[in-house]
């Protein structure tokens, strides 16, 4: 098998499946063994993603969740991540940005009808067909709306105020994350920066972020207040489902809010210069990435400041506000 790349949780693999072709096949790192934590992730994605089935969802085909045999065999989308476009091509046709804002609200609210929070929407955790199809992936954070968690969990730069302040992940916290990921998307830039942990959650809980006018020239109004509504401070002000989000986002910018059923189930692998990114993870340059021991390249340092470098810059990883932050506030 070829390696593609590792994750937080599991390495992954281009395999061929004798019923689905050609996968990107997850295996969990050994070290899960005495990390319960980085264990239960693994488990989580092997149990909710076998349950979602949805085009605009990153396809779970086979899956064991312990164990030595403990693998996920999931469709291998040949695009990259979103993370990894917006990294390469900067600000895009606003008709583009709007069908993968509206790709990701798709796939969102199929895993809330499945009963499922994401609890770490982000770029990152967003998967390409070579179609340019945008589909949700990576539910190692997610949990079932019937479980009951206290865990701060989910991305500094993309997490609610509440989920700071140690209130329980909510439908209304993934439409929050689903909001900064549109205006990201959207502007070129994340609304709210921070050198750490502690300073994005201030600027989430009191910052105000640039109108989203004053980053792309033609901007409407509405499409504004969309994205602003659904980024409320306040969870009961901002939109139910994402669903409302989605249908609203549709209706200011003339886009359907889903695609059709376009997308294979199976892919071709890439070479082996494609890399499969896990939680967070992002393709290292050549040279560039501190992964590879070297310094922090200039579009990770333009990244880490909230900022899409040019579209000259080479991908490189991801910052370092991550995944967890355990306990209330």
């Amino acid at each position: 098998m070829n390696r593609l790349g590792s994750g937080q949780t599991a390495h992954v693999y281009a395999a061929r499946h004798a019923v689905f072709g050609d996968v990107a096949l997850k295996l969990p790192r050994p070290e899960l063994a005495h990390r319960p934590v980085l264990r239960r992730m693994f488990e989580n994605e092997v149990a909710i993603t076998t349950k979602l089935t949805s085009p605009h969802v990153v396809t779970a085909y086979e899956g064991f969740p312990t164990g030595p045999g403990a693998f996920l065999a999931l469709e291998y989308c040949r695009g990259g991540t979103l993370d990894q476009l917006l990294l390469e091509k900067g600000l895009m046709p606003l008709d583009r940005c709007y069908r993968l804002i509206l790709d990701v609200a798709a796939g969102l609210a199929h895993s809330h009808e499945r009963q499922v929070l994401h609890r770490d929407v982000k770029p990152a955790n967003v998967f390409l067909t070579s179609e340019g199809a945008a589909k949700l992936g990576d539910f190692g954070t997610g949990m079932f709306m019937s479980d009951d968690s206290s865990d701060r969990v989910g991305t500094a730069f993309y997490m609610a105020p509440e989920v700071f302040e140690g209130k329980p992940a909510g439908v209304r916290s993934d439409i929050y994350s689903l909001g900064v990921l549109a205006y990201e998307v959207i502007g070129g830039e994340r609304p709210f920066t921070g050198n750490s942990y502690d300073a994005l959650m201030v600027a989430h809980r009191t910052g105000v972020p640039k109108d989203l006018r004053g980053l792309r020239q033609g901007l409407a109004p509405e499409v504004v207040r969309v994205v602003a509504m659904a980024m409320m401070r306040d969870p009961a002000k901002r939109f139910a489902s994402a669903v409302e989000f989605g249908e609203a986002l549709a209706a200011v910018t003339s886009t359907s809010m889903r695609r059709p059923e376009s997308a294979s189930r199976s892919g071709v692998v890439e070479p082996a210069q494609t890399r499969v990114t896990g939680r967070g993870s992002r393709a290292v340059g050549r040279g560039t990435g501190e992964e590879d021991g070297g310094k922090p390249s200039d579009a990770l340092k333009q990244r880490d400041a909230g900022k899409r470098p040019d579209d000259s810059a080479a991908p490189s990883k991801r910052g370092v506000f991550g995944w967890l932050k355990r306990g209330r506030g």
